[in-house]
């Protein structure tokens, strides 16, 4: 993820200095010929509905569904979340390291494949744990697609890479695009229906449907760059990326377990409502910040690695990067965690007080998540894989243990909320300064 072209001056990656004096429109004008800016803004442009769009039906939803009704859908996608991270084992991030595009075609087949072995070894656990723990819980016979969507999840992030590879970002806009208004859309309708959490399940998987078809596409636009499926060329790129399979997959396991944590507590202890409170609030004030991370993230991983390549260095970017994230999440940061219990009740609904209190713990640490996901890339353009899953699981680790001394300290659910946060926001200034070192290779 890193770098645009060497800046000159103060300026913008590639341009010269602003001058003072300069006018409003002129400066416009300058920047948005930089090709780093240019192509966030097409993402942010797309994603933007994405994300007014569940904003402005939030309040219709907070009065069709309740907190339980969320909390049902998340222990279903929170497994589906972690298996998820294992569906491509990370080949999915060769078709960005390759610069041979044959040879990134051959990590395509790579990436599907591997989604639809998880996939089968997913049905198999489900087939087991059926009687004993899935069919009881609040998710229910759901758990019968979760092979289907351990699959979705490898295409869909197949065919991120493969658009982002070959600079296709209003596609990957539109995707986002298509999958928010189909998702709201759908809940809205079963809401009115009175179908409860079923109507958010079938909500989901029509947003995941879309995800698939679409990104399905966009790799059929390419598969006259694939060479033939041949075992001895695979084998040269496992061989080549092992990395990838070895060190970023059970980093990014670690990772999103630690980030589902709370939804796993929080089911342990039964504790529905507040589950769905969690849920809800995490989703709703990380909305903006996830679009917009996302956005830049994409981008930034492409002209990293291509600045690494050129100079050895993606400092200036990543510092330039990392402050305006700060400073567009800084305001909204400071309006949640002020009013988020009486924005909640109003915007949302009474029941739905809980998720503001949540929301105003959580605000602090969705804001160093935004500054830091995009740059943490850095580990793995560097070659610091193995650094990356050291770091990861020592998060994961330390995340466990606070939250569970929290809950032997109190028994108040928001107890291991704050335990989260605290612990995982230490995380995230650990990953940003060992980022900014690693952005040096000379």
């Amino acid at each position: 993820m890193a770098g645009a072209r060497t800046a000159h001056g103060r300026g913008l990656p590639g341009k010269p200095a602003v001058k003072f004096g300069m006018s409003a429109s002129h400066v416009l004008r300058r920047t948005g010929r930089s090709p780093f800016i240019r192509s966030v803004a097409t993402l942010m442009g797309g994603n933007a509905l994405a994300m007014v769009v569940p904003v402005l039906a939030a309040p219709v939803l907070g009065r069709l569904y309740q907190p339980a009704d969320y909390g049902a859908l998340a222990q279903y996608m929170a497994p589906a979340a972690v298996i998820g991270v294992v569906s491509t084992l990370q080949f999915q991030h060769v078709i960005i390291a390759e610069r041979n595009d044959r040879t990134a075609g051959l990590a395509v087949w790579l990436s599907l494949g591997s989604s639809v072995a998880v996939a089968l070894v997913t049905a198999l656990a489900v087939a087991a744990l059926w009687r004993g723990m899935l069919a009881g819980s609040a998710a229910g016979s759901w758990f019968a697609l979760l092979p289907l969507t351990v699959a979705g999840a490898g295409v869909i992030a197949t065919g991120r890479f493969l658009a982002n590879r070959y600079r296709r970002y209003r596609w990957i806009s539109l995707v986002q695009v298509s999958q928010i208004l189909a998702s709201v859309s759908v809940s809205i309708i079963l809401g009115v229906l009175s179908w409860g959490a079923n109507g958010l399940f079938v909500a989901y998987f029509v947003g995941q449907l879309i995800q698939v078809l679409i990104y399905l596409w966009i790799v059929l636009q390419f598969r006259n760059t694939f060479p033939p499926i041949v075992a001895s060329r695979l084998g040269v790129v496992i061989r080549r990326h092992w990395k990838f399979p070895i060190f970023t997959l059970p980093s990014e396991f670690s990772s999103q377990a630690t980030l589902q944590a709370p939804i796993f507590a929080l089911s342990a202890l039964g504790a529905d409502a507040s589950l769905g409170a969690f849920t809800r609030a995490r989703q709703l004030i990380s909305l903006p910040a996830n679009v917009i991370s996302q956005s830049v993230s994409q981008v930034f991983r492409r002209d990293a690695a291509e600045q690494l390549q050129k100079s050895g260095s993606c400092r200036k970017l990543m510092l330039r990067t990392a402050l305006g994230l700060f400073l567009l999440g800084l305001g909204p940061t400071i309006l949640v965690s002020a009013l988020a219990p009486w924005m909640f009740s109003i915007y949302l609904g009474p029941a739905w007080v809980e998720a503001g209190h949540i929301a105003r713990i959580l605000a602090p640490m969705l804001l160093l998540q935004v500054v830091v996901a995009p740059i943490s890339t850095v580990f793995f353009l560097v070659g610091r894989q193995g650094e990356d899953l050291a770091i990861s699981v020592l998060t994961t680790i330390v995340v466990a243990l606070c939250m569970l001394a929290a809950s032997r300290i109190t028994t108040n659910e928001s107890g291991l909320v704050v335990a989260y946060s605290a612990s995982l926001s230490l995380s995230f200034i650990v990953y940003f300064l060992r980022a900014l070192q690693l952005s040096v290779t000379e």
